[in-house]
């Protein structure tokens, strides 16, 4: 051995990497060290039990005798990495649906919600194209009832849903995304009426550099960076990215940039993780809230920051804590500036400026095949606005505006959960208790149970308890044609979903039942003669669908094939309204995807989505429309070369005209080109 190989406390050094289970499981949470290994094994083995158990070795090279019965030139020195793998899967139970970069590199998506529309029962709304603005929602329920996590941090914008998917991170930097019932929930202190998604950003202890510079139709263009560089324990990533158009339609231009810094540090005892990013968004919103004042337009600024750490004490105790902030300026005018004149009764553009902080601790024990577990959060929600709050005395001014109007409040929250694991059989069972300054009282309950039939079906079972609490514009919004109500009672909701999986090395699919009885639901809502909005607690809205998903491994010329239908039917009890949202669900979305590689540096890719909306809409000329379905043709072609891939893509191909939400049409066919190039220094 050189004497130059660092020395590690508490490590141990495998002298040959074998194949046998024990192999990876005695290494968790131990830095480990590997001479070399043979290269058969390296490609083959070590590749899949690192992609099966989510396992990071680290390997340093070394002068030592290579194992029996190996040819020494048949080796391969691999670099250091570190071993980071959470057990936590008593008291909290896995993600629904998990889409790695794997999956999603297989389909023509060019934005982060384009990414999150792959997900079964996940419906986004879209008023344009590459993220300008989207309304995510899961299962029927609407943009305002739905949970954003980046890296498991709770970023969701307290002003409103819209706001939701203003998030500082490229589709390059996204790592995996994972879909998390309201059960899976509470163990982590988050409350959720109908879901949340979970954004995982990589870092990959590796040196890295992934750059695209791409254009396309009505003056398209996108530029993209993102480096990593270990730094001594600590991985850090920096990503940019910067977006523009000149817009399929009058008053649909965009520019949007963003900048993300993200510092990981693992050790045996220590998992720290530091977030920071920032996003501007410009765009023209041409009838986004409104087809009677068509010329909007929206500037939107957000900040993101967050620390976590987990710490170990011994093999049965932890500690996790973060301390996170969401801060979100929204200029909105009404008649774009420059661009049309506005009226004499208009009093000028809106301006909120918002923030959201909180502080989480959560404490886990484990003693043989059970967990206990035990958390609280403080959260704060505040804005200030010349429309949303209450009239303040005295005007506040921030970044050169007066803000004449605010409003703030205060949750404190605790909840503790149990679970065992034993025999096939995994469950648990949590609880939290909510106070909120602003509307009192409130309780979350959740319990989880599944059962593993061998190694390849497993049954899993929920049920839970939650609420939305009114978001600011819910309480406070006027204008022209809307009217909010002040006096807004929370949601609250029952939840239950079965589902059935099973996955050998050939397919991996799975078959989920849900339902949703739901009261007190918030929407914005209208009668067929009106033209003023009102928000309001709907009486009742209950939901119930299925979703089916499947993806094959078939053979190295189609590498990837999969397939999802998702259905939901949603019953009220509120009367006749046109609604903003509530009714406004995707009845089926059915989607399937192909692979093609008949040349090893060429791909083709194919795509096919099929919607079907239910409810209704005001178009421009004022007539009410059904929304109805559509077949959406997407397709792609790579060839790479060496570090670089090209590439060009169409959307929607066969040139359908549809529209997502009221008054905005879709582009139709929509073509792109570019080229990709990955640095990996492994």
């Amino acid at each position: 051995m050189k004497k130059t190989l660092k020395k590690h406390i508490n490590a141990f050094r495998f002298k040959r990497y074998c194949r046998g289970a024990y192999a990876v499981f005695n290494s968790l949470h131990r830095e480990v060290t590997i001479g070399r290994v043979a290269t058969y094994i390296a490609d083959k083995q070590l590749r899949k039990a690192v992609a099966a158990c989510a396992v990071a070795m680290m390997l340093l090279p070394s002068n030592e005798a290579v194992a029996q019965n190996e040819d020494a030139e048949d080796m391969i020195t691999l670099p250091e990495v570190v071993v980071s793998v959470s057990t936590d899967t008593l008291s909290t139970p896995q993600p629904a649906a998990v889409l790695t970069k794997k999956d999603f590199n297989n389909t023509s998506v060019r934005s982060v919600g384009d990414l999150l529309a792959l997900i079964p029962g996940l419906d986004i709304r879209s008023r344009g194209i590459n993220d300008v603005q989207g309304d995510i929602s899961v299962h029927g329920g609407t943009f305002d009832q739905m949970v954003v996590l980046l890296n498991g941090i709770n970023l969701t914008d307290a002003q409103t849903g819209h706001h939701n998917l203003d998030m500082p991170i490229d589709i390059a930097m996204v790592e995996r995304v994972e879909l998390l019932s309201p059960s899976m929930l509470l163990a982590k202190g988050i409350v959720s009426y109908c879901g949340a998604v979970n954004i995982v950003v990589s870092d990959a202890y590796c040196k890295r550099l992934l750059a695209e510079i791409s254009g396309g139709s009505y003056g398209t263009g996108k530029l993209s960076l993102l480096v990593s560089e270990p730094l001594g324990k600590w991985i850090t990533t920096m990503a940019a990215s910067y977006n523009r158009s000149d817009g399929y339609m009058r008053n649909t231009d965009y520019r949007h940039g963003s900048l993300f810094v993200q510092a990981s540090h693992h050790s045996q005892n220590d998992h720290w993780l530091l977030q920071l990013g920032g996003q501007v968004k410009n765009f023209g919103s041409q009838a986004f809230y409104s087809t009677s004042y068509p010329d909007q337009y929206e500037a939107t600024r957000t900040l993101t920051a967050s620390a976590s750490n987990m710490h170990r004490f011994g093999n049965s105790l932890r500690l996790e804590s973060d301390i996170y902030t969401r801060i979100h300026a929204d200029r909105f005018e009404l008649f774009r500036d420059g661009y049309v004149e506005a009226p004499e009764w208009y009093s000028g553009h809106n301006h909120h400026l918002s923030a959201t902080s909180g502080l989480r601790n959560r404490i886990v024990y484990k003693f043989g095949c059970n967990e206990l577990m035990a958390g609280t959060e403080l959260r704060h929600e505040g804005i200030v606005s010349n429309v949303l709050g209450n009239a303040l005395g005295t005007d506040i001014s921030l970044f050169n505006y007066d803000y004449p109007k605010a409003s703030s409040r205060v949750a404190t929250s605790l909840f503790t959960g149990y679970g065992f694991a034993k025999n096939g059989w995994q469950a648990s069972a949590n609880v939290l208790v909510l106070y909120s300054d602003f509307f009192g009282w409130n309780y979350g309950l959740s319990a989880n149970a599944a059962y593993r039939f061998g190694k390849q079906t497993k049954l899993r079972m929920a049920i839970s308890r939650s609420y939305r609490l009114p978001s600011f514009t819910d309480l406070y919004y006027k204008s022209a044609n809307q009217v909010a109500n002040p006096d807004l009672n929370s949601e609250k909701a029952w939840s239950g979903e079965m589902e059935l999986c099973y996955s050998n090395k050939f397919v991996n699919a799975s078959a989920m039942a849900y339902f949703r009885s739901g009261r007190d639901v918030i929407d914005w809502i209208r009668k067929p003669d009106e033209e003023v909005w009102h928000s309001m607690n709907h009486t009742a809205v209950d939901a119930l669908g299925a979703d089916l998903s499947a993806r094959f491994n078939i053979s190295k010329a189609i590498p990837a094939l999969g397939f999802s239908y998702s259905l939901c039917n949603i019953s009220q009890d509120a009367g006749e309204f046109i609604s903003g949202s509530v009714l406004d669900y995707l009845r089926h979305k059915a989607q399937a995807y192909v692979v093609f590689a008949p040349w090893t540096p060429l791909k083709l890719k194919f795509d096919v989505i099929y919607r079907y909306r239910e409810g209704k809409y005001v178009d421009e000329n004022g007539e009410i429309c059904e929304y109805g379905g559509v077949f959406l043709f997407n397709a792609k072609i790579e060839y790479t070369l060496k570090k670089a891939t090209f590439f060009a893509e169409a959307h929607n191909l066969a040139n359908q005209h549809y529209r997502d939400h009221g008054g905005v049409p879709q582009p139709g066919i929509m073509l792109y080109a570019g080229i990709k190039v990955t640095i990996n220094d492994k």
